[in-house]
């Protein structure tokens, strides 16, 4: 009797692997919200439709679609996608639709959205929802009024709140590098934050050094914990021994005599000296000094990051530098305000391409 091929290790495992890399490459590849919501539920939909098909072709056709949906969206091929996907859609019944494919199609756009095009859709239907809240709209719009007439009022009045941000910005005056930390363990790692450095345009390896020591700072916290665990069995140990050997307890605070502290790393290290009782000797020092390694190798990374700081505020420094080329950018920020304010501010209009306040912005660097 043929058995279903859901209930079939290899096959499951298979589908399951190919259909979480789908789900991954769809926002990845494809702009669209609308259309990946219409994959994504095509896909939903015939998984569980062909779940308990027993015909070994059906199957093998259905999986050969998959894959070739997998590559054609590797290769950005969204117009073979639609094609592969018209004769899976319903015919009896339309789909259910999210808010942003309604107001998509309500906008006339039936082909895939760049990502340019969905961010103008997403400023045109918050600008919409804005005025009708307040009564300035009504609640019906036809489509050609969305398109010729709102649209750009709604990227004229985005603009016009990117302008009020930058001039903002600008009164406050010339921006200053400052120096900040991330503790991690002992260490403070410092770095310099200016507006030049911040965001994206921070250093990759600054990244990968904090979760390097955020790594070692724990690794190293661990160790030592593991340390006085074993430095207290091997006390008992050395009681005991003493104790056959000698019949003699042996009276000593572990804690005190695993003490290690550093007042200034320049400083030697302050600990108790080692104990002259042979069976300490044997079973406790041994452990005892890798924790003093430990400790040590702990304030020279903090030592390190110490005088790292004071190489930051030197006058040649990074904090100099950043906070010279921040003053210059300002510079020339307020330069190129200045000249738009004169030149283009003045003539902008929104209905005409080029001219539009978005445009004028983008021109002078904005």
């Amino acid at each position: 009797m043929p058995q279903n091929f859901g209930r079939i290790p290899s096959h499951q495992s298979y589908v399951l692997n190919l259909y979480r890399v789908v789900l991954r490459n769809i926002p990845k590849y494809c702009s669209s919200y609308a259309f990946q919501y219409e994959i994504k539920k095509s896909l939903s939909r015939q998984l569980a439709k062909h779940k308990q098909d027993k015909s070994s072709w059906s199957v093998y056709i259905l999986l050969g679609k998959f894959n070739q949906l997998n590559n054609y969206l590797l290769e950005g091929r969204l117009q073979e996608i639609k094609n592969l996907m018209k004769p899976l859609k319903k015919t009896s019944k339309q789909l259910k639709t999210t808010k942003i494919v309604k107001s998509l199609t309500s906008l006339g756009d039936t082909t895939v959205q760049s990502p340019e095009e969905v961010r103008e859709l997403h400023v045109l239907n918050t600008y919409i929802k804005r005025k009708q809240s307040v009564g300035l709209l009504p609640n019906y719009i036809p489509k050609e009024y969305k398109l010729n007439l709102l649209l750009p009022l709604a990227l004229n009045d985005h603009a016009c709140m990117n302008l009020y941000n930058i001039k903002q910005k600008l009164e406050r005056g010339p921006p200053s590098a400052r120096l900040s930390y991330t503790k991690e363990g002992r260490n403070q790692i410092w770095f310099v934050r200016s507006p030049i450095n911040k965001g994206k345009s921070q250093s990759k390896k600054l990244g990968i050094l904090i979760r390097q020591e955020r790594k070692d700072s724990q690794k190293n916290v661990d160790n030592i914990k593991l340390c006085e665990t074993n430095a207290t069995w091997a006390l008992h140990e050395a009681i005991w021994e003493e104790y056959l050997e000698c019949n003699k307890i042996i009276d000593i605070n572990l804690a005190k005599y695993l003490e290690y502290s550093v007042n200034n790393p320049k400083e030697p290290a302050k600990h108790k000296p080692a104990s002259q009782n042979q069976r300490i000797k044997e079973w406790v020092d041994p452990v005892r000094d890798i924790m003093f390694n430990l400790q040590s190798k702990s304030f020279e990374k903090m030592e390190y990051y110490n005088n790292y700081k004071e190489n930051l505020l030197r006058s040649d420094g990074q904090l100099a530098y950043f906070d010279k080329l921040s003053k210059e950018v300002y510079s020339k920020r307020s330069e190129s305000f200045e000249k738009m304010s004169e030149e283009a501010l003045a003539s902008v209009t929104p209905f005409i391409a080029r001219r539009d306040l978005r445009s004028v912005l983008t021109n002078y660097g904005f």
